[in-house]
């Protein structure tokens, strides 16, 4: 894994070193990220752990909860706070997740002041370098220093995340095959087909040459121009557009602007 490009002071990264404790608890962390796969949920489970005990569990839950805060770490560390009646859980605690936590997720991994976090899948869709993530961090005074290792029974947590948004994008290209003009995808109206036209994009089967992944890749750059551009109402059409591509639930564009 790359560390970055400086050091770290506060924070400790490293590659996870195998022992049965820690896979025993990554297993708990799994079986909740799989509940939340059942829950149709992105795949994402933790556990905190005290001196070998559980003291909270989370799943992904935006969805479901209606919340942008639900991911799964929030939801662990708050079952855990609200266990011991108290917002700090301390340097003894260990949370286990099966996915890098996101910028949100670490701030309230560090308010929390945990000392050390388990992940199973260092993948993240929003930054992959996580030690350039946590230099947001080490500059301030004001976190304690907690240690990260990364790759904990790796293989069973990213093969859980690829196998859920692969159901999900199989999902979305057979709609797309069956799918009789452009104007019938979600929010789409006569503005939009002019622009998905423009880009070569003439029925649903063109969304899938060569794959539906690159054509959502010319979308999201296409939101960033019309964003640019002044077009707030087109940005976010296309914008809602590429999350359903990606198999995420239809939203009314007006969500996006």
């Amino acid at each position: 894994m790359v560390l970055g490009t400086r050091p770290l002071n506060k924070f400790v990264l490293k590659q996870h070193q195998h022992n049965a404790v820690d896979e025993r608890f990554m297993h708990e962390a799994l079986a909740q990220a799989r509940l939340a796969a059942s829950e149709g949920e992105v795949p994402i489970g933790a556990v905190l752990v005290c001196d070998n005990a559980v003291l909270g569990r989370g799943r992904n839950a935006p969805i479901r909860l209606n919340n942008p805060c639900a991911h799964a770490e929030l939801q662990a560390i708050q079952e855990a706070c609200q266990h011991s009646a108290n917002y700090r859980l301390g340097s003894a605690a260990t949370l286990y997740v099966t996915l890098q936590p996101c910028l949100m997720c670490l701030g309230a991994i560090l308010h929390a002041r945990i000392g050390r976090v388990v992940v199973g899948s260092p993948q993240s869709r929003f930054h992959d370098n996580l030690a350039q993530t946590l230099s947001l961090f080490d500059d301030s005074e004001a976190w304690h220093g907690c240690r990260f290792e990364t790759g904990c029974m790796e293989a069973a947590s990213t093969d859980l995340l690829s196998a859920f948004f692969k159901a999900k994008r199989q999902g979305r290209e057979t709609t797309l095959r069956q799918l009789k003009q452009l104007a019938d995808l979600p929010n789409v109206n006569k503005d939009t087909v002019v622009l998905l036209n423009q880009l070569g994009l003439h029925s649903g089967g063109d969304f899938l040459k060569p794959d539906l992944a690159q054509q959502t890749r010319r979308l999201r750059e296409l939101v960033l121009t019309l964003k640019a551009q002044g077009n707030r109402i087109q940005a976010a059409v296309i914008d809602s557009l590429c999350d359903y591509l990606d198999g995420e639930p239809v939203r009314s564009w007006k969500d996006y602007v």
